[in-house]
């Protein structure tokens, strides 16, 4: 009886740990991706190359981990990564990395590279180790970032309040050519039981910029602005300027670019205002800080720009001005929330208008 016994618990176990599938252990993720800071080896796969950090997600962990370059002091990747740089596509693994940010990277023809994290337009996992959806769109489209925020109020009750804003940054970047696009948008209605619908904004900003950089500082641009504010009278306005400009670096993620051009401007105007053409001089400043290691949040970024095109005729005084200026602070992998400051100043026909018009909001979206 008792050999029957042994014999009958053997088979159970054998059972459970073969022919079950090992049941009630946990399936061991893949080492993949290993990296060795501080003298800790971790093993996960790399998410991004930031400008001065390398983003890692940790097995069995929540959430990724960022190092500073010179503090890693080796990596090794299982996992196939596509690279975009200098105007070229490569797919391959990383053999190793330097402390001042430069991967040596072995790619899927066998050839040995070296490549400066500076120069990377974009860094994305390869199709051949996840085939996902967002990730084959990723691999689509390598040389396009951007953002795309919303923030909206509906309000019902003794008073009717709808509210729209809507803002997006995209940014094509290949080698010496870049492509900006900006877009602002915002509606806004109000409604009472003793006055009738109103509406207080219906507004549109937006600008595209295309930039040729002959070196990794100096560049030369071209820019169309295209603007409505109907409450203010401004039923279109259009300038278009060229012009060089050159980024003052203060690290791999601060950095001012002032630019100077001219250009032509075009303002028409709803009701009796008459319409104006003028040439302008085109004065334009952008700019970005990035904090990390923030208490609570990890990271904040700070971005703007300040566009300004006054006339250049000294016998009229007309000028255009719009400025900008985001607080962002990422929630998750791709989404984010940001505090935005909008600034406009021009030489406004309507004296009940004014000059100057001043806007903050607080939007939510997504990152890619």
């Amino acid at each position: 009886m008792k050999k029957i016994f042994r014999w009958g618990m053997a088979i159970a176990a054998t059972t459970i740990l073969y022919g079950g599938g090992k049941i009630g252990m946990p399936k061991k993720e893949p080492i993949r991706d290993t990296i060795k800071v501080h003298g800790m080896v971790l093993h996960g796969k790399v998410v991004e190359l930031g400008p001065e950090k390398l983003a890692f997600r940790i097995n069995y962990a929540e959430g990724i981990v960022r190092f500073k370059y010179e503090d890693i002091e080796s990596l090794y990747t299982r996992y196939n990564y596509h690279i975009s740089y200098r105007n070229r596509d490569i797919e391959g693994k990383i053999l190793g990395i330097d402390d001042n940010g430069t991967l040596r990277v072995r790619d899927d023809r066998g050839r040995a590279l070296r490549i400066d994290v500076k120069e990377v337009d974009n860094f994305v996992m390869s199709i051949k180790d996840d085939d996902s959806f967002e990730n084959r769109v990723r691999n689509r489209f390598p040389y396009t970032k951007g953002s795309t925020h919303l923030g909206f109020e509906i309000e019902n009750g003794n008073s009717k309040k709808n509210k729209v804003d809507l803002l997006v940054n995209t940014r094509y970047k290949r080698a010496r050519h870049e492509i900006l696009y900006y877009l602002d948008y915002a509606y806004e209605t109000t409604e009472t039981e003793d006055t009738p619908k109103t509406r207080n904004k219906d507004e549109l900003a937006s600008f595209l910029t295309y930039k040729y950089h002959t070196d990794d500082e100096f560049f030369y641009y071209g820019t169309l602005l295209g603007e409505y504010d109907k409450p203010r009278h401004i039923d279109r306005q259009f300038v278009i300027s060229a012009g060089a400009g050159y980024r003052w670096r203060f690290g791999k993620s601060k950095w001012l670019e002032p630019s100077l051009g001219v250009g032509f401007a075009s303002s028409d105007y709803s009701d009796r205002y008459a319409d104006k053409r003028y040439e302008v001089l085109a004065l334009n400043l952008f700019g970005k800080y990035q904090w990390e290691n923030l208490p609570w949040i990890h990271t904040m970024i700070a971005d703007g720009f300040l566009l300004y095109y006054p006339r250049i005729s000294p016998l009229e005084e007309d000028w255009i001005m719009r400025g900008n200026l985001n607080f962002t602070v990422p929630l998750f992998d791709f989404l984010s929330v940001k505090l935005a400051f909008d600034f406009i100043n021009d030489s406004n026909p309507n004296p009940e208008v004014g000059n100057n018009k001043t806007t903050t909001k607080l939007l939510f979206g997504i990152d890619f």
